[in-house]
């Protein structure tokens, strides 16, 4: 996994956070790096990313896994709430508690507290951004011509992408789909091996 610009430790822009640019950020990171076709695996925001790398290098992607894949018609409009997201930047003990509504099932432990303390830390640019990139991004059906096996795993109790949501994305994919009961939105830290069952049998079958 590699921090996205503006989060973790890379630093990032005022503007420019297009889920194209952030694939692009991905290509560049796999050529430094000589990586051949990838077994990709994207979580929310970062399955989009994972979907337009596919789009746009095919013969790349060896597989595709989206974890809680969001919209792929675009972000509605009622989904915005940038307000929010100021507010959350402002108030680290706000954003924890609304971090916990993503995934209820995470023990409170030391990991968690850092998941906690880096998220809050990324840049207001890249959380402000990625509202404007996936308001955008309107891939939809496009993606069924993403030729790899393809796997969309998501969780039962997932408050942000809803069940239509992620039904819609499966669909315009063309995947086979996981659900996970009593799991929200961060299944690989929620459930990690339940997911890593999942990614191991898509991996072994097309390696």
């Amino acid at each position: 996994a590699y921090d996205l610009r503006g989060r973790g430790r890379t630093a990032g822009p005022d503007s420019d956070y297009s889920i194209p640019s952030l694939a692009a950020d991905l290509r560049s990171l796999a050529d430094a790096l000589g990586l051949g076709p990838l077994h990709l695996v994207g979580h929310s925001l970062g399955g989009a990313i994972a979907m337009q790398f596919a789009l746009d290098r095919p013969a790349r992607v060896r597989s595709l896994t989206a974890i809680s894949p969001g919209w792929v018609d675009g972000l509605p409009e009622a989904a915005h709430a940038p307000d929010w997201q100021r507010a959350l930047k402002t108030n680290r003990a706000m954003f924890g508690q609304a971090l916990k509504a993503l995934a209820p099932t995470v023990p409170d432990d030391q990991y968690w507290k850092r998941l906690v303390a880096e998220g809050h830390a990324q840049r207001l640019s890249a959380a402000l951004g990625a509202i404007a990139a996936l308001a955008d991004w309107k891939p939809g059906d496009r993606l069924r011509s993403i030729p790899c096996p393809k796997l969309v795993i998501s969780g039962e109790q997932d408050i942000l992408v809803t069940a239509p949501v992620v039904e819609r994305a499966t669909q315009a994919l063309g995947a086979r789909r996981v659900s996970l009961p009593g799991i929200g939105h961060s299944a690989n830290i929620e459930a990690p091996y339940l997911c890593l069952v999942q990614l191991k049998r898509l991996i072994n079958n097309h390696s």
